[in-house]
């Protein structure tokens, strides 16, 4: 009985040892660097959007195909604006001689839609979308400059 246990714990240690030791083997080579990636960060070129209205509503809308109700829901989305050679978030607001301006978005499944409160005409705008769940969602993206959330997700020019 002495020797069945004596066994049976040899037995039990020497398989505890090859398991814990498992197998080993020579490292394979390094792999090339894969290209930088965008976090699946949906993002648009400038896309030229024309303005139409009169008085103190000027409208304009942009497709946006791969928009849905549930990046609405959960998604952060960053609208940019080049206007006259520099970079502007949306909403757009300024106060000139006591005459306000104001260029604002509005969300729309598979559309973001534009409305100014003065004479605007064919403008360029880009759209960053940074889905819900993203790592640097937790990052204050409304406190960062179009530079930096460019920088962040290496969006091209």
């Amino acid at each position: 009985m002495k020797t069945s246990i004596k066994f049976l714990l040899t037995s039990t240690l020497i398989a505890l040892m090859v398991i814990l030791n498992g197998c080993s083997g020579s490292d394979g080579e390094v792999g090339p660097k894969g290209d930088t990636g965008t976090a699946n960060v949906i993002y648009s070129g400038w896309i030229s959007t024309p303005f139409s209205g009169s008085g103190s509503t000027y409208t304009a809308s942009l497709a946006v195909p791969k928009l849905t109700q549930e990046m609405l829901d959960k998604a952060d989305i960053r609208v940019y604006w080049s206007e006259s050679g520099r970079v502007l978030t949306l909403p757009y607001a300024q106060t000139l001689s006591g005459t306000s301006y104001t260029v604002h978005q509005r969300f729309y499944p598979g559309r973001i839609d534009f409305v100014a409160n003065y004479s605007i005409s064919t403008q360029s705008f880009r759209y960053v979308i940074i889905p819900g769940g993203e790592t640097a969602r937790k990052n204050s993206l409304s406190q960062m400059s179009y530079e930096e959330v460019k920088s962040l997700y290496n969006i091209p020019d």
